[in-house]
């Protein structure tokens, strides 16, 4: 499997999102949270690079790191990579969407899935406005979507063709400066209200257990309590745990 197609183009966007080629083009990787990440990396990721590939490799642990995800070590392969317009070597601020997923619908919403899962995180705030409910100002109602990113290019690629495509979503910078004796990135943010993060996983469908699960509490009871575990969701969404307990 060597032509574009929508699995390369998510592998594009998860890459992009946790994932970094070596600047010697011998190896790449990509890798999450030990604990939140782990379903997404052995159901999803490691199924799409041996799709991809043709290879066998299996999610493991990187201590040194403290990251769950995979290495694969292969020249060839990593130069597949590269041909599919990923770069090498320090790519933070220098992110982008290749020009043969830009150019492409389908592509894109899978390159945007691939982003999202690995990159990308749904919360939920409290109302805080003046006339809020007392419900709605006690528990966690509103909800959002959000990607960071220090590359400008990549926010403002995405911000554009996602409101082409009649999504409306905000963008924003966080200025950083200057801290602890070094020079720290600006970022920029990406953001999608309401029932635009219902557009979003109606359309994009995000696959990281870590995202959906946030998401399926917040339809089912309307609201998402902060700080939970991935079990704690699970355990939520089978009616084993009340989300009320968290407040």
């Amino acid at each position: 499997m060597t032509d574009k197609n929508e699995k390369i183009a998510e592998l594009c966007g998860a890459i992009t999102g946790d994932g970094w080629i070596c600047s010697t083009e011998k190896s790449f990787f990509l890798a999450g949270d030990m604990s939140e990440d782990k379903d997404y990396y052995d159901d999803n990721i490691a199924k799409i690079v041996n799709e991809i590939f043709n290879i066998k490799i299996l999610p493991k642990k990187y201590p040194y790191w403290k990251v769950y995800g995979i290495g694969v070590h292969k020249k060839n392969l990593v130069k597949k990579l590269l041909n599919y317009g990923l770069k090498k070597g320090k790519k933070v601020d220098t992110a982008f969407v290749p020009e043969w997923i830009l150019s492409n619908r389908i592509y894109f919403f899978n390159f945007m899935r691939g982003l999202f899962d690995t990159d990308g995180s749904v919360f939920c705030q409290k109302d805080y406005t003046k006339y809020a409910s007392d419900y709605n100002s006690q528990y966690h109602v509103n909800i959002r979507l959000r990607i960071v990113s220090i590359s400008s290019v990549l926010i403002n690629q995405i911000y554009n063709k996602l409101n082409e495509y009649n999504f409306k979503c905000s963008k924003r910078v966080l200025k950083r400066g200057f801290k602890f004796n070094r020079n720290n990135h600006d970022a920029y943010v990406l953001e999608l209200n309401s029932n635009w993060v219902k557009e979003f996983f109606r359309k994009i469908k995000p696959s990281n257990p870590k995202h959906t699960t946030k998401y399926q509490i917040w339809e089912k009871f309307g609201f998402l309590p902060p700080k939970t575990t991935l079990l704690q969701r699970k355990e939520i969404i089978k009616n084993k745990l009340s989300p009320y307990k968290f407040y």
